[in-house]
């Protein structure tokens, strides 16, 4: 079986796509990859990957401002090639953009009519009676309207456009939107090749040799990625420069600064802070050569970018701190043990596409002081300490009962409110996006399993708060499903106008709440999805009522215990 998977996101992204790759290989398939070209490099560094099919997104966004219509061309045209040389049985697209989600659905219909002409008969007379590839994740019906293939696509779409909604690392939604939820969670990116290998370790050399009689005192190596997508998203330089003197000083690790060509103005101004030797080799690397740099190095101090992601997968220790809208729940390191860190405050993480009101205090929040201590210890006693009121947030990944990669509070905030519900999202929409029974989501509410979630209790408002708009939540779901049987009944104007007033009532009620905002999202898509079929919007709604109600009949009980 042939499996094309289109990512054409950034680099890091597209890194941790490996899981759902090396899956696809262990049941036995040929995989296929579509990525951006300017990231093609990158594909050297994956597993299993049989074609890769580069495509310029540059070029059809110049397109589109010259003339959308020869845009398409082009995308029509492009993906002629992949579907014919690779021949997909099935098409797992992972990037929710419109014009990705158009390529997608073109990919996977292309095999059929290809099939068509091949046997020698009209391609558009065969293709009504035979079958494309398969499309998985995000796609398009055939009026041009978004489809997602599955409840847990849906959750990954939600879980970008929602800042601070997903419970789950994106790696983790990859594999269940691929359906590969039930294999191995591995994340082991290709080891660099010789040649790269010896690449870095040239390129260390030379940098001692310009450190002159300091180069004596480098007892290894530590690796600084200074930059971010976003600058609201880096930590301060200032602090890094701290940073790096002190572990110079202290443990004769020598700083070794790494990012792309764009970020060498961020190396430079570090070497106006730094009182200690450095290394940049900022813009100096390719990506493999990138690679085998990390794997020389004895930890990564990094911001939330691909250079962690390729860290990870390369199995080197890594300590990050998550700035603004990045948080480590969802695009954290996908590797056990590694330490992350987030700025304690209420506003954090910060919701996309908003001006912070706060000034980006969160930047100054996590001293070079704690980071320093924090990693002193994990150098001298191989664990990360206990850092209870650093101003951080700081967590430990591990996996939890079910093999999703999970986070353990360093600091004190197992007992937060934030983090107890993030466990108890974890723990419904793991069922719920599984589609599981009403029986079964509510045995799951009153003893949950492999998750001890509720041995500490929400604070009391916010218990109330989840319980009261839960039951509304039910109230208004039932109502629905009873207007949604009158309407099929008779179809009168009175009728379909109060069935639709319920219906926003209750996309209002999720839109507004700052618990539930992610069901609205997923309610939004897959009712609307579903709404050219009265009785599927029913059964849909009866899915919800479930989830609701063993939710609120779990937290009335232990607010009744």
């Amino acid at each position: 079986m042939n499996t094309l998977i289109c990512n054409l996101t950034r680099f890091g992204d597209l890194l941790q796509t490996q899981p759902v790759i090396s899956g696809f290989a262990r049941a036995g398939h040929r995989v296929g990859l579509v990525c951006l070209d300017n990231f093609a490099g990158a594909t050297a560094l994956l597993r299993d990957v049989d074609d890769v099919f580069p495509f310029s997104g540059g070029g059809l966004l110049a397109s589109l401002d010259k003339d959308w219509r020869e845009a398409i061309g082009r995308l029509w045209q492009w993906g002629d090639a992949p579907a014919v040389a690779f021949a997909p049985d099935a098409v797992l697209n992972l990037t929710a953009t419109t014009s990705v989600r158009l390529l997608a659905s073109h990919l996977a219909s292309r095999k059929q009519a290809d099939a068509s002409v091949s046997e020698g008969g009209d391609a558009q007379g065969s293709q009504d009676g035979r079958q494309g590839a398969q499309l998985l994740g995000f796609g398009l019906d055939s009026f041009g309207f978004s489809v997602n293939s599955d409840p847990w696509s849906t959750f990954l779409q939600a879980s970008t456009r929602l800042r601070g909604c997903s419970p789950f690392n994106l790696v983790d939604l990859y594999l269940m939107a691929a359906g590969l939820g039930d294999g191995e969670r591995r994340y082991e990116l290709r080891t660099p090749e010789p040649a790269h290998q010896e690449e870095a370790t040239g390129l260390l050399r030379h940098a001692e040799e310009g450190l002159g009689a300091q180069a004596d005192g480098i007892k290894g190596y530590v690796a600084f990625q200074l930059g971010a997508s976003e600058d609201r998203r880096r930590w301060p330089l200032q602090h890094f420069a701290e940073l790096g003197d002190r572990l110079w000083r202290e443990e004769g690790l020598l700083p070794v600064l790494l990012g792309t060509g764009s970020e060498a103005h961020l190396a430079g101004r570090y070497a106006s802070m730094a009182t200690g030797p450095h290394v940049s080799l900022v813009g100096k690397t390719s990506l493999p050569v990138l690679a085998a740099l990390l794997t020389s190095m004895r930890l990564l101090v990094t911001n939330d970018t691909g250079t962690m992601h390729l860290a990870a997968g390369l199995g080197v220790p890594v300590l990050a701190v998550f700035l603004a809208t990045a948080q480590p729940w969802d695009t954290g390191p996908y590797l056990e043990g590694s330490c992350t860190l987030e700025p304690d405050m209420e506003c954090h993480p910060c919701p996309f596409g908003k001006p912070c009101p706060n000034d980006l205090a969160c930047r100054g929040r996590i001293s070079a002081e704690t980071v320093c201590s924090i990693t002193r210890h994990w150098l001298r006693h191989g664990e990360w300490p206990q850092a209870a009121g650093c101003g951080a947030r700081v967590w430990q990944s591990r996996r939890d009962a079910d093999g999703f990669m999970d986070l353990a509070s360093l600091s004190g905030h197992e007992e937060t409110d934030r983090t107890r519900w993030i466990r108890q999202q974890r723990h419904f929409y793991r069922q719920f996006l599984d589609r599981a029974p009403a029986a079964q989501l509510a045995a799951a509410g009153v003893r949950p399993i492999g998750l001890n979630v509720w041995s500490e209790r929400l604070s009391p408002s916010v218990q109330a708060t989840a319980v009261a708009e839960l039951a509304a939540s039910a109230q208004l779901l039932h109502l629905l499903t009873e207007q949604g049987r009158v309407l099929a009944v008779r179809a009168t104007e009175t009728t379909k106008q109060r069935f639709l007033g319920t219906w926003q009532r209750l996309q209002t009620l999720w839109d507004n709440s700052g618990l539930l905002n992610v069901l609205g999202y997923l309610w939004m898509c897959e009712s609307q999805e579903a709404g050219n079929d009265l009785g599927t919007v029913l059964v849909l709604a009866e899915q919800y009522k479930a989830l609701v109600t063993a939710w609120r009949d779990s937290l009335q009980e232990e607010r009744s215990a």
